[in-house]
């Protein structure tokens, strides 16, 4: 799938905004003068930013505070809309919540609540934006379907009337055609192409991903992670541990797998540890679980799926959150501990959600394998959390604030033990040494090698505003092509350094669809954009 940016612009000077590759939302705006729904404008018009809705929940058991507080946020988050604009109300909606193996406890039947999303989070949310327009809800998770009746998941769906299917515990050939959605992945480490529980990553879908704000081996199990389980059988392992695919799943399942992808893997973790890669030189000391590789693996696993996964909207439910191994385990004899932390973390772009959501955790997002090699893969472009816009949002409306400002609540996790060069760090642990974002800035730390472009917005005098990453000293070519392939822009920028760089082109005139290339000595990179007024 082409990566493609939308500007809009406008003969009044400086109304002007991206919203974001097309693969954001596949649904195709109504017609005519249906009615229909949208993200209210200001988070849809500012992909960029993270958005925090903080609540005032006084314990976990409060189930009517809690749906609630969602009931009203969806309220605010989700517009209707006419006249053709937005989606249509036919448009399905898809969630994916946070639901894994939690067993229930007799003795204490709230003791696992902090392991998933909440229910009542869950079910407030999805009511209101059924009551915005959208009518056809479908949720979707991979995990332990033989848990959900006990844990009120099935009741919750029926009394709501929404979609629950079991679609991971068979084989894709046991399942009925078009139960399972494939997507071929461009340039994948792992995958040649990812099986989908349908209609997740459909056409005509806006996907709603809910994750919860717990701490895992993987560090902070937020949006990213939790896309993992939108996987049909046996494409959603991701965290089971460092292994062979081809001597351990069935051959049929082969085929959508690089033959060298242990190979690759291999090379890129070593190439990240000589590099520097904060804890990259962590030893598995719970096999097949932990170390450098064994992330490595995760990350260029999970990476290649989220590239071809159409995400609507990014929520963290984090009103209460939990701290230890993501389940029943945890530093406090043994088990975990849940805080109220009354957070709801949400925005367009899963990477900046999850960077803040870390933050927040208590923990550096510079120290996090996943944020640099997303950045090294192209789909994400930020490390820094002081970088990203950080709005608060009460009433519909949103106010920015300073990052610095917000409320932490650490929560330790699992996440790859110092346990070399002299360290012997505790099991259960923050991930908050000091990062030094600016020496990385400078590429004293280089991890974000790969050309790229993307347009930015506009100028007050309608320039369109595009972004090159250069990744090595060259004389470096921008060009800008029309739906024809003829160049209607080029500039040349002798000696460029290595970086990123803005450039203006100044001679825009009609709005359609555009290539954008950026070109240096023997590397080269493109994007479409599609300019309307």
């Amino acid at each position: 799938m082409k990566r493609r940016d939308f500007l809009k612009v406008s003969s009044a000077a400086g109304l002007a905004g991206l919203a974001g590759p097309a693969y954001d939302a596949l649904a195709a705006p109504g017609l005519g003068r249906e009615t229909g729904f949208d993200l209210h404008p200001f988070i849809k018009e500012h992909p960029e930013a993270v958005f925090i809705n903080i609540t005032s929940v006084d314990e976990k058991t409060n189930n009517q505070a809690i749906h609630d507080a969602a009931y009203k946020l969806a309220g605010e988050m989700f517009v209707k809309t006419k006249r053709g604009r937005g989606f249509p109300n036919s448009t399905k909606i898809t969630c994916k919540p946070n639901w894994t193996c939690s067993r229930l406890d007799p003795r204490d039947p709230t003791a696992n609540l902090g392991i998933t999303t909440d229910l009542n989070f869950i079910e407030g949310f999805l009511r209101s934006v059924r009551n915005i327009g959208p009518q056809e809800i479908y949720l979707r998770e991979c995990a332990c379907p033989q848990m959900w009746e006990r844990n009120g998941w099935t009741a919750m769906a029926q009394r709501n009337n929404f979609d629950l299917r079991d679609l991971s515990s068979k084989d894709y050939w046991d399942l009925p055609e078009g139960d399972v959605i494939f997507h071929k992945v461009n340039n994948g480490i792992v995958f040649k192409e990812v099986g989908f529980m349908a209609p997740m990553t459909a056409p005509g879908t806006f996907l709603i991903n809910m994750a919860k704000l717990k701490t895992h081996q993987m560090g902070v199990t937020a949006s990213v992670k939790n896309l993992q389980g939108i996987g049909a059988r046996k494409f959603h392992q991701f965290c089971g541990g460092h292994y062979d695919v081809f001597k351990t799943y069935d051959q049929r399942y082969h085929k959508f797998f690089h033959e060298d992808y242990l190979e690759k893997v291999n090379a890129l973790q070593q190439r990240h540890l000589q590099e520097g890669m904060p804890r990259w030189a962590s030893k598995m000391d719970r096999p097949p679980y932990g170390g450098g590789l064994f992330m490595e693996q995760w990350i260029q696993r999970m990476i290649d799926a989220y590239s071809v996964i159409p995400t609507g909207i990014n929520i963290v439910e984090g009103i209460y959150g939990r701290d230890g191994d993501g389940f029943s385990g945890g530093p406090h004899n043994g088990k975990p501990a849940d805080y109220m932390c009354n957070n709801i973390i949400f925005g367009k772009d899963a990477f900046r959600v999850d960077i803040i959501s870390h933050w927040l955790a208590g923990h550096e997002p510079g120290n996090f394998g996943l944020f640099h090699i997303g950045i090294e893969r192209g789909v994400s472009d930020v490390l820094d959390p002081n970088d990203i816009p950080i709005y608060l949002w009460e009433n519909g409306r949103a106010k920015k604030v300073n990052l610095d400002s917000l409320k932490r609540t650490p929560l330790v996790t699992l996440y790859l033990r110092r346990n070399y060069d002299g360290f012997d760090e505790d099991q259960y642990h923050l991930v908050d040494e000091p990062f030094d974002y600016s020496a990385w800035k400078t590429r004293k730390t280089a991890y974000n090698e790969k050309p790229s472009i993307k347009a930015l917005g506009s100028d007050a005098a309608n320039g369109i505003v595009m972004e090159v990453n250069v990744p090595e000293t060259s004389d470096v070519y921008v060009d800008v092509k029309n739906k024809y392939g003829d160049v209607v822009w080029r500039l040349k920028a002798d000696g460029l350094e290595p970086g990123k760089h803005e450039v203006v082109w100044d001679g825009f005139s009609e709005p359609g669809l555009y290539t954008m290339f950026v070109k240096g000595m023997g590397w080269d990179a493109k994007r479409e954009m599609v300019i309307y007024t």
